[in-house]
């Protein structure tokens, strides 16, 4: 069975759809600067950063210029990354032998199209510290997707997951433009880690075509297969699921080898998985996803995941630490690490927002139609502390899980 990157490969063999003309020329430097600047961790994120960009046009020698302490004294070449619906040139490249820990400077362009203004970025800790990330899904380009975009970069966050349907774009590429532009402020600084949803299983609008993660591939570059991966960030390790495709053998194969590997590891004191699809929710007309439950709540509990962020319900959404599909604590604050997964939805990412069944099932802990994002800080020592912020900054819930070791 062929992987999904070889299917976005043979799309990407297919030939180019000509750009349309700009009012002011081919070669004016509207055409060549560099826009939608967007980073993202590479297998090893004390090491390596993967960055990528977009030109109106393509230029002569793309390059990213980067470097420790404000000196941008290295440059590596960027490479031409194609698609058939492409809106542009896209660029990306791979900053590698980064020290851990460290602030970069870079910035990214050609010589003779002009560069974009310098940013910076920090690599993760070699050792264990203290970091905040943040996460939600289904995002869009919406007035409130903008204000969540700002409310997470006032954050500071080490890294941001997107938990999949990202620009809605749902065939219009042009959609994606917007979307990436949108988030530049702060894709350009802090590492954007996400996973696919349905939404970027895309058709074309007019025929209907089917063209996959195409546009997904093709505009981030994330470790792994890209739909799916694992990556480390002091004591945590993160494991991003594709779950429009998780029937693949292959995917649930690496699954369960990553999540036994995780447990096996002394390292990982925090085990914590991101995809799209939840398990358990409660919104009108879905409810629990039952093929899920089958095929991931069995390995959850084996390997004693202790969070999952999920997206796709527009909703905030959390259920009490749940083991054997039931919940097994009343308390609404505080769990020891454990004793069961606690399962979260945080899709009010700016996309317009779902109504819930009118009945809370029993083993929902809080559930709030609202816009949302989700702040957790994973400290050395004490508590995992996650917080779930409305669109105004005030507190839908604050939770804590207590380590054991």
């Amino acid at each position: 069975m062929r992987t999904l990157r070889a299917l976005a490969c043979a799309l990407l063999m297919l030939p180019l759809v000509p750009l349309p003309a700009r009012a002011d020329g081919p070669g004016s430097a509207s055409d060549t600067t560099p826009t939608q600047l967007r980073i993202a961790f590479g297998e090893d994120p004390r090491h390596t950063m993967r960055v990528v960009w977009q030109t109106r046009t393509a230029v002569d020698a793309p390059v990213v210029e980067y470097g420790a302490g404000g000196k941008l004294s290295v440059r590596i070449p960027a490479r031409r990354v194609s698609y058939p619906y492409e809106t542009g040139a896209i660029w990306e490249a791979t900053l590698t032998a980064l020290q851990p820990g460290m602030v970069y400077g870079y910035r990214v362009g050609d010589p003779v199209g002009g560069f974009s203004e310098a940013a910076s970025f920090r690599t993760a800790p070699d050792k264990p510290e203290d970091f905040t990330f943040t996460a939600f899904g289904d995002q869009g380009s919406t007035p409130a997707a903008r204000q969540n975009m700002t409310n997470v970069l006032n954050d500071a966050p080490a890294f941001h997951l997107l938990v999949g349907d990202l620009s809605y774009a749902n065939g219009v590429h042009s959609r994606w433009d917007d979307y990436l532009k949108l988030n530049e402020p702060l894709t350009r600084g802090v590492p954007f880690m996400a996973v696919p949803g349905n939404h970027e299983n895309e058709k074309l609008l007019v025929t209907k075509q089917p063209i996959g993660y195409a546009a997904y591939l093709a505009r981030y570059a994330l470790p792994g297969e890209e739909s799916y991966y694992v990556f480390d960030y002091g004591a945590a390790r993160f494991v991003g699921v594709d779950t429009v495709n998780l029937r693949q053998r292959e995917q649930q194969e690496w699954l369960e080898e990553t999540l036994a590997d995780a447990r096996r590891d002394r390292r990982v004191k925090w085990l914590i998985v991101f995809q799209h699809y939840p398990l358990y929710g409660s919104t009108r007309g879905r409810g629990d996803n039952g093929d899920l439950i089958k095929m991931q709540q069995p390995l959850f509990d084996r390997y004693k995941v202790d969070l999952v962020i999920c997206g796709h319900d527009h909703v905030y959404e959390r259920q009490y630490p749940m083991r054997g599909g039931k919940a097994v604590s009343p308390s609404l604050t505080d769990y020891t690490q454990g004793i069961g997964t606690l399962y979260v939805i945080v899709g009010g990412g700016g996309i317009s927002l779902y109504d819930f069944a009118p009945r809370k099932p029993v083993d929902c802990a809080i559930r709030e139609r609202t816009y949302c994002r989700l702040r957790v800080r994973v400290p050395v020592e004490g508590p995992l502390v996650a917080e779930a912020l409305r669109l105004d900054g005030s507190l839908i819930e604050k939770f804590e899980i207590r380590p054991v070791r």
